[in-house]
């Protein structure tokens, strides 16, 4: 129990005495009923130990009234030390959303707790931070997998009440309300072909809208939304079924988690969120850590995490980047831009690029010709240029035919920074592999990379209180192997 190199006496120090109270202020002002009556620490760090853990929220109270490990992990030294309410916990992250929701403009607070915790614990090990890797994850939502026709009519049954549905003064409409209540989706489709799942899709929308028109102009709701998603209404005030292909992937992929969307990568199909992890890798010597999470709808482009993961962890490590190590997917033009910027710029290394190489690498030159070389024949060949900005070579197929093939000045940059991405030393390129492991880690307790949540914000707090239990165990692990070494050298 006394042990000071356990895990519960490394979380009580480097985790629960360094989460700051003060953040949480904004929470509890004048006429909200205060705050609760015990530390809010201890259900900060509780929130951590049930995602580090992988308990539900009966275990982990089970455990922080009941088993002296976890007490002394959260501080309860004391055997009549009493645990927070059960009523505490949730009030907390309930206002936490609250907060968040009620002020989109200031940063999501459990997010800021962890950014002070990750800086005090970088503070405390030395770690410098000044090169960063960093990778995402797309995560499943603890939803469904509906059809088309099952995410809009549970979206209606949802929305629509039976005593709304009842004072629909029109007969047939009231009718055809009523039966779509009182049906199961599921076995419509199961029984049913595509004509008639068409036909059916199409009285639905027309229900729908009727709905929508008594409620009035005025009122947005989640029905209002997949409305407008799933069908097309032209001026004559005609409804038709959209076309599934121009359905969006940040459409409603079921209504109990508005926030999920549909993403395919690499042959699978999520619907749910992409987090992405940055962490530090500067110094063998010293633990990686985490030191930004984000958390977007899975239909998000992994280049647009990457210029708030280098800011969030200059203020984090209190230093500026050198060094920021990606795989292809973060590559974009603007990504570029920001580390070629004098002030804050940084030397991007990424391991690829998207798309498929091209045949040809092209070299612009000094006097505004442009020299392509032909990878398979090994031969160069000075373009022809054809306007400003472009060029074009003839080429022949294999089968003798002559074509043209043409440049613009984006596939001259694009093969640059190819070129460029090549002559990087593996030894620097291979860096970006091991935050595969923190992937690994961060989803190690989920169901087929499937959460047990709903929701941006609860999918966000998952995240980053899995994050805060890994950078523990790192610090943990580190604290051993030198207490172990210091022994040996003794």
């Amino acid at each position: 129990m006394e042990d000071e190199l356990s895990w519960h006496n490394e979380f009580y120090r480097n985790v629960l005495l360094n989460i700051d109270e003060e953040i949480l202020r904004p929470l509890f002002v004048d006429g909200n009923m205060g705050a609760p009556t015990k530390q809010l620490r201890i259900l900060i760090a509780m929130r951590m130990l049930k995602e580090g853990r992988g308990c539900s929220d009966e275990q982990l109270y089970e455990n922080v009234r009941f088993n002296l490990v976890w007490r002394q992990a959260v501080g309860l030294f004391n055997i009549n030390d009493e645990c927070p309410s059960i009523d505490s916990y949730y009030m907390l992250f309930r206002r936490i959303a609250e907060y968040e929701q009620n002020n989109p403009e200031h940063a999501n607070l459990y997010k800021k707790i962890y950014q002070d915790l990750t800086a005090k614990q970088i503070k405390k090990y030395k770690i410098a931070g000044r090169t960063i890797r960093m990778d995402s994850k797309l995560i499943g939502s603890n939803i469904a997998w509906f059809s088309r026709y099952e995410i809009i009519h549970e979206t209606f049954r949802k929305q629509v009440p039976e005593q709304e549905a009842m004072r629909i003064s029109d007969q047939l409409y009231r009718q055809k309300a009523l039966d779509f209540l009182a049906e199961d989706a599921s076995k419509t489709v199961y029984r049913s072909d595509d004509e008639t799942l068409g036909q059916r899709l199409l009285d639905l929308g027309i229900v729908i809208s009727h709905i929508l028109a008594m409620r009035g102009e005025g009122e947005v709701s989640l029905l209002h939304r997949v409305f407008h998603e799933q069908y097309d209404v032209d001026k004559d005030g005609n409804i038709t079924v959209r076309d599934k292909k121009l359905v969006s992937a940040t459409s409603v992929q079921n209504p109990n988690d508005p926030d999920a969307a549909y993403r395919s990568k690499g042959g699978k199909k999520v619907k749910g969120y992409s987090t992405n992890i940055t962490e530090t890798c500067d110094e063998e010597d010293k633990p990686s850590l985490i030191t930004d999470v984000q958390v977007k709808p899975a239909n998000a482009a992994d280049n647009g995490f990457l210029k708030d993961a280098v800011e969030d962890t200059r203020k984090v490590t209190d230093n500026s980047i050198d060094k920021v190590i990606v795989d292809g997917a973060y590559q974009s033009k603007e990504n570029r831009n920001l580390a070629s910027d004098e002030e804050n710029g940084f030397e991007l290394v990424a391991n690829g690029l998207q798309g498929k190489p091209s045949r040809f690498d092209l070299e612009l030159q000094d006097d505004g010709s442009l020299e392509v070389t032909d990878k398979q024949t090994a031969e160069v060949i000075t373009a022809t240029k054809v306007k400003d900005g472009q060029w074009k070579i003839a080429v022949e197929s294999p089968k003798g035919k002559k074509s043209y093939r043409y440049f613009d000045n984006e596939a001259i940059e694009r093969s640059q920074n190819r070129q460029r991405m090549e002559t990087i030393p593996w030894e620097e390129r291979k860096k970006r592999n091991n935050v595969e492991a923190t992937i690994f880690q961060y989803c190690f307790l989920t169901r087929n990379n499937k959460t047990r949540y709903r929701g941006l914000f609860k999918q966000t707090l998952q995240a980053l209180a899995r994050c805060a239990w890994i950078n523990m165990r790192r610090l943990f692990i580190f604290d051993v192997k030198a207490a172990n070494l210091a022994l040996q050298k003794a």
